[in-house]
């Protein structure tokens, strides 16, 4: 998704589960008892990805700074 072109166009919606594992997640939606947020998920999958911050204040700083998850596999 190209933000850029999001961005002053849509209505943005910003949402954090603060404490969520990856882990947790995961089995949650694979079990299917996620299935409303796995709708909005792409491919309805969570993806794994490593935070600029270990804990929720610094991470929102970091997010709206733009420092975003990086893809926890290379590439």
């Amino acid at each position: 998704m190209d933000m850029n072109t999001v961005v002053g166009s849509h209505d943005l919606l910003f949402i954090t589960l603060d404490t969520l594992r990856y882990d947790v997640a995961e089995e949650l939606a694979a079990t299917g008892r996620t299935p409303h947020l796995s709708a909005l998920l792409p491919g309805g999958r969570w993806e794994p990805r490593h935070s600029p911050a270990s804990f929720t204040y610094a991470a929102h700083h970091a997010f709206f700074a733009g420092f975003l998850p990086t893809p926890a596999a290379p590439g």
